[in-house]
């Protein structure tokens, strides 16, 4: 899709479908780099939301490990919270 928007873009100014291209900017008229651009932006994070499924449904079916630990290993009574993050700490 990319290479059609270039390639109508090329065609377009080789042809010179335009009255005058000392405009400042003449690819506006068509908007076909713009369109182009924005393909390639929606195709990349269509890819990336994929990828992200695809870990997802791995991690959920495929029972793969997952190395931050199991849920409910650790309890509220096991945290210190008089730590160093702690308003008003113990000194």
């Amino acid at each position: 899709m990319m290479m059609w928007a270039t390639i109508t873009e090329g065609l377009s100014r080789s042809r010179n479908v335009h009255h005058d291209l000392d405009t400042e900017c003449a690819t506006a008229k068509t908007g076909l780099f713009g369109g182009a651009a924005f393909l390639a932006l929606d195709a990349s994070l269509f890819w990336l939301v994929c990828q992200m499924l695809m870990l997802n449904a791995r991690a959920d079916y495929l029972d793969e490990d997952d190395p931050k630990g199991e849920y409910g290993q650790v309890y509220a009574t096991e945290f210190d919270s008089n730590g160093a993050g702690h308003p008003a700490p113990k000194v």
